[in-house]
């Protein structure tokens, strides 16, 4: 089915600004199924990754980073391959393992991959390696032929590396076995007073179910089932029942301390079109206009922009777009320069907080769809009391959303699903912890036991996630021989064909028989999924770089892919 453009360009845009955690550059390589506009820009340093000798943080040029579009996060990416995790924060990020939590996908124990002594790297691959100046010990890799079991290439694959998006395919899969492909989201509402005629006297009540895909077409229809029920005005308040998911507090703060960026969009109950809208300057003379999409009620816009003359020098690359106002009249601060010459331009970006942003959205829906109200709007956890008074059920699976979360690599997307998995299994409200106990205990249900990884988010926007290559390429063998495993794999982007592969290994043997998750921070590169070879045997394959030059070594990766095709 082919996806609302104004829908399909925001989650390629938050992929492309929120895919690359940490200083990463939004999976630039990519290049999505369809057609999208740029994504929010935004200027970050870049960051060590997990190397043995982790480098110093290095500062990404404003130059440089005005061209690379989303920019993420700065800082260090954490401590070198194989380290422990920093006991500040083993107890929060550590996967624990409860072997008691029985999952709603079973099947046989699994049996490890035994791994040979280490394996001399491909001639190929290290010869490009060398080339771009990547050191043998920033590089794992591991290839598994996923019925026998057998490996065909291992690299340092024990090691502890940060794996950036590739992590996700864990928390899809595992939501996938435990939650069920046919999941969906519900959404209630309910009423706080009498329905009286068209009019409600009292409070609106909106109750998430933790939906990370609920946009504005969805909203708009919902807002339009409540119209034909015969609600017209509300004469109270719009309560928001946001407890299926805990606060994160500090844990859950921007990565970069900038809130505004679409990556930086934390988890939340009642999750509106991904807390973000597309800003689109207008030149108009001498001046810049600006407008809204979805539009945003209640909101002052403070245009700041300042028109440079002359040929097309400062696109929307330099603009700032910041939250302003205070909390009871909140405004949106857009400054920078811009240069008219470059014509019509648009980002994304995540504003307001969830509460504002709920607010001023579903405003200006129900405005639209002809209603009145002009009441305020509190969160209230707990408010939602007894059955639903109408009902909104996501139009999409959980294998729907899985396609966005990795052809995409949407982060707040596979944060959701992490968090969705504690709600239900636990019937309370989710926290990471309580997220990341699910999790383990699914693993070790599976008979999957990795010591070494770490999971922050379930994201891969992180500095402390880990996995080792082993241990990956074996939870892609799993997911081959279980009954989601084509799921799985079609939600993954298909090498030269569609998501953040289309534009690598065009026109070669290996394109389109190959299935391939990217991950992509600064001084992080990183691949896993599938490959059928041309002996016609599956090999599940992960590979990873951890280094100062790791931007490097994309080639090696896709030389990587087509060795394994070439030779399994």
């Amino acid at each position: 089915m082919r996806l609302p453009y104004r829908r399909l360009a925001l989650i390629s845009a938050l992929a492309l600004a929120g895919t690359l955690p940490l200083a990463l550059r939004a999976e630039s390589d990519a290049a999505h199924a369809e057609p999208a506009p740029a994504a929010a820009g935004g200027s970050a340093s870049a960051s060590t990754a997990a190397s043995p000798a982790a480098p110093a943080a290095q500062a990404v040029p404003a130059s440089e980073a005005a061209s690379l579009q989303p920019l993420l996060p700065s800082s260090s990416l954490g401590t070198p391959p194989g380290s422990p995790v920093p006991s500040s924060l083993a107890g929060a990020t550590s996967v624990a393992i409860a072997p008691s939590q029985a999952p709603a996908h079973r099947r046989p124990a699994f049996t490890p991959t035994r791994l040979p002594a280490q394996m001399a790297l491909p001639a190929e691959l290290e010869t490009i390696l060398k080339a771009v100046g990547v050191t043998s010990e920033h590089v794992g890799m591991m290839a598994i032929e996923v019925s026998e079991g057998h490996t065909l290439a291992a690299w340092n694959a024990q090691q502890g590396f940060n794996p950036a998006s590739t992590m996700k395919l864990v928390t899809t899969y595992a939501a996938l076995s435990t939650l069920g492909a046919d999941y969906r989201w519900h959404t209630g509402a309910y009423l706080g007073g009498r329905l009286q005629g068209d009019v409600l006297h009292g409070d609106l009540i909106l109750k998430g179910g933790g939906d990370p895909k609920l946009v504005i077409e969805d909203l708009t229809a919902f807002v339009g089932q409540m119209r034909a029920a015969g609600l017209r005005e509300i004469r109270g308040d719009l309560l928001l029942d946001d407890s299926i998911y805990l606060p994160e507090g500090r844990r859950g703060e921007a990565i970069d301390g900038d809130p505004s960026q679409p990556y930086n969009v934390q988890p939340y109950g009642l999750l509106m079109n991904f807390k973000a809208t597309r800003l689109t300057l207008q030149p108009r003379g001498k001046r810049v206009g600006l407008m809204m999409d979805p539009p945003l009620a209640d909101i002052e816009i403070d245009n700041a922009i300042k028109v440079a003359p002359g040929k097309c020098r400062h696109g929307i690359g330099g603009v700032q777009i910041r939250d302003g106002g205070s909390d009871a009249r909140p405004a949106i601060q857009v400054s920078g320069q811009f240069s008219p010459s470059c014509g019509e331009q648009g980002t994304f970006a995540a504003v307001l907080t969830h509460r504002q942003f709920i607010h001023s959205l579903f405003k200006a829906a129900w405005t639209a769809a002809g209603g009145i109200w002009q009441g305020q709007t509190r969160v209230m956890p707990g408010a939602a009391r007894g059955k639903p008074w109408q009902e909104w059920v996501s139009p999409r699976t959980l294998a729907d959303v899985v396609q966005d979360v990795n052809k995409f690599s949407n982060n707040v997307m596979a944060r959701q699903l992490l968090l969705q998995m504690a709600a239900e299994r636990r019937g309370t409200a989710a926290t990471l912890d309580q997220a990341r106990d699910v999790l383990g205990g699914w693993l070790a249900s599976r008979g999957l036991r990795f010591p070494e990884m770490v999971i922050e988010n379930g994201s891969g926007l992180s500095r402390i996630e880990r996995i080792s290559p082993q241990h990956l390429a074996e939870l892609l063998r799993d997911v081959a021989i279980s009954d989601i495993g084509d799921i799985m794999r079609g939600s993954m982007p298909r090498v030269g064909v569609d998501g953040t592969m289309r534009n690598r290994l065009v026109g070669q043997p290996v394109a389109g028989r190959a299935w391939v998750k990217t991950g992509t921070l600064n001084d992080v590169r990183a691949i896993a999924g599938f490959v059928d070879a041309a002996g016609g045997k599956r090999y599940a394959v992960a590979m990873m770089v951890n280094g100062p030059r790791a931007e490097a070594s994309v080639r090696a990766l896709d030389a990587f892919l087509s060795w394994v095709y070439e030779n399994g």
